[in-house]
Order: C-alpha cells, then sequence, then structure tokens
C-alpha cells in the first residue's frame, strides 16, 4: 500500500501476533486472550494500530513477513484483517 521507507512501526500489532496469533487458535478467539490478558493501554495500542492498518498505512511485504501471508490470503489483503479485528475488538464482552 504504501513505500517502505514510510510504513510506521506496528509494535502492538508485532507483539499480539508473536504472543497470541501464533497459538494454533482462530484469530477471533486470541483477540478474546488478548482482551482478558491485557491492559486497557495494551488493547488501545492494538486498536489504533488495527485502523492505521486499515486505512491501507502499511507494507504487503513487510507484513507478509511480520503477519503472516495466511491471513492477507484468508481476508483478502491486511486492511480486511485489521477491520475484522476491530470488530472482535468491540464486539468483545467481558
Amino acid at each position: 500500500m504504501i513505500e517502505s521507507n514510510e510504513a510506521p512501526i506496528y509494535k502492538h500489532v508485532i507483539q499480539w501476533v508473536q504472543e497470541y496469533g501464533q497459538s494454533g487458535e482462530p484469530d477471533q478467539r486470541a483477540v478474546q486472550t488478548f482482551m482478558d490478558c491485557e491492559t486497557r493501554e495494551a488493547v488501545n495500542g492494538l486498536r489504533a494500530e488495527l485502523i492505521a492498518i486499515s486505512a491501507g498505512k502499511f507494507n504487503d511485504q513487510t507484513f507478509d513477513v511480520v503477519v503472516g501471508i495466511k491471513r492477507r490470503v484468508l481476508h483478502s489483503s491486511y486492511a480486511a484483517w485489521a477491520q475484522l479485528m476491530l470488530q472482535w475488538i468491540a464486539a468483545y464482552k467481558v
């Protein structure tokens, strides 16, 4: 979407993928686990990064490595994946 020298670093997304998104369970369940375990600041940080991704502020080649090409293929794009993640976060019930 954007040039690699303009792509921001998404530390919360990277953390989510490493700590929750590689467990083998579906991303929706991983979001629920994340919401159960993390602080409001971590949730807000992830949400802000997902909003930027859903607006197209990412680099496909970088995200293929960081997030995983499987998510791009499954959801047709990282922007669509980010929108779905935002929906799951918004729908989370304590």
